[in-house]
């Protein structure tokens, strides 16, 4: 749909595999109701709590729960007090399933995923922006804009020893090489270009939030790190996901003659997240083994990308896309990961494992493994 200069496509993601965008939220059981047998967990709404609990002249027993370090489970104290499930309606605010976490022994807390402003769960158009970003970046590395930087970029790259100052690099010094193409200019000053914000490319492309979407697409799982003989650890880590299926709506909308002046345009978005998806394969995802609880993932009718937390550090940054030879790349990257982790062997990564990071991040969902934060973008 045109306006003018602006150009508006509608998009659905649907997710491929298991989705977590946290909210900065860990909840203990104190927090929530884990019901084993319904295989359920209950998030109260704390003000009908609140009524709830004054009505039954129970406020200050509930004080005394979450003051007691000994008492952890928040249905332990409802059915010590009589109060069953029937009565959780009065004062929950949705459920989810529980997932795996029925049945292991190692479950603590919950990570939430993002709700919004009424609570419901959605995917904020600066997460999908991100991975967008990092695609077009390796789109135009690959057209040739890395290049006249090479020299320097490997010298700067190799001089760092950690994960973090890396990420700070590339977040600094990329920025202004890859995205700030629109060459505006201090009017006061006409011979000196703005700051990045300015100038940057992606100043053309925006992305709405996702509209929200319901409780029952919602789950638990865990944590599963895979190594490249197909051995896994898992960790007792569990986080509220979107589940495979689900679908969010976005719009996107594109400032031509702002596109343009950075050698962009609309139909480019595409072949930069089909490059980033082919060169995640090639440099990474080939080199673990697959199992036969691997669930049959690809997309049909748009393209792979990668979204949200837990997806690892390869679908988010550009180190793999910044070298054309992978022998580079993968000997850096375990440089960066051995100062950055020294207990997690990453010293083998080059000679032993093949690749680097050496773990594939899964989770697992009714039964088959999943690669975390895997999705489908379809043009509608």
């Amino acid at each position: 749909m045109r306006y003018g200069h602006l150009e508006k496509i509608k998009f659905k993601l649907r997710l491929l595999a298991p989705l977590f965008i946290g909210s900065g939220q860990r909840l203990t059981k104190k927090e929530y109701i884990f019901d084993t047998g319904k295989g359920k967990v209950f998030f109260p709404d704390m003000p009908k709590l609140v009524r709830f609990l004054k009505e039954r002249h129970m406020l200050t027993k509930y004080e005394s729960f979450l003051n007691n370090p000994r008492q952890k489970d928040f249905k332990g104290f409802l059915d010590a007090h009589n109060i069953g499930s029937k009565e959780y309606n009065d004062f929950i605010l949705y459920s989810i399933d529980a997932g795996e976490a029925v049945n292991s022994q190692r479950f603590r807390e919950v990570l939430t995923f993002i709700k919004d402003p009424e609570g419901r769960p959605y995917i904020p158009g600066s997460s999908l922006k991100g991975a967008l970003r990092t695609a077009i970046a390796s789109f135009v590395l690959k057209r040739g804009g890395w290049s006249y930087q090479r020299k320097s970029v490997e010298q700067g790259v190799g001089n760092f020893k950690g994960a973090k100052k890396y990420l700070s690099w590339e977040n600094k010094n990329l920025e202004e090489k890859l995205f700030a193409r629109l060459d505006i200019k201090n009017p006061r000053k006409p011979e000196q270009k703005l700051p990045v914000p300015i100038n940057d490319l992606m100043r053309g492309i925006q992305v709405s939030d996702s509209l929200p979407l319901d409780f029952k697409h919602l789950t638990l799982t865990g944590k599963y790190d895979r190594q490249p003989d197909g051995n896994y650890k898992l960790l007792p880590i569990f986080r509220e996901c979107l589940i495979p299926g689900s679908e969010a709506h976005f719009s996107i909308t594109f400032d031509l003659p702002m596109l343009k002046k950075a050698g962009l345009a609309p139909s480019d978005l595409e072949k930069a997240l089909h490059g980033f998806s082919d060169a995640y394969y090639e440099n990474f995802e080939e080199f673990f083994a697959e199992l036969p609880d691997d669930a049959l993932t690809g997309a049909q009718e748009g393209v792979d990308m990668f979204l949200g937390g837990g997806a690892g550090f390869v679908s988010k940054t550009l180190i793999y896309n910044l070298f054309p030879d992978h022998k580079r790349a993968l000997e850096l990257t375990a440089k960066i990961m051995s100062h950055q982790f020294p207990r997690h062997k990453h010293d083998k990564d080059v000679k032993v494992y093949k690749v680097s990071p050496h773990t594939l991040k899964t989770t697992f969902y009714q039964g088959q493994y999943y690669q975390m934060g895997r999705c489908e973008l379809i043009m509608e």
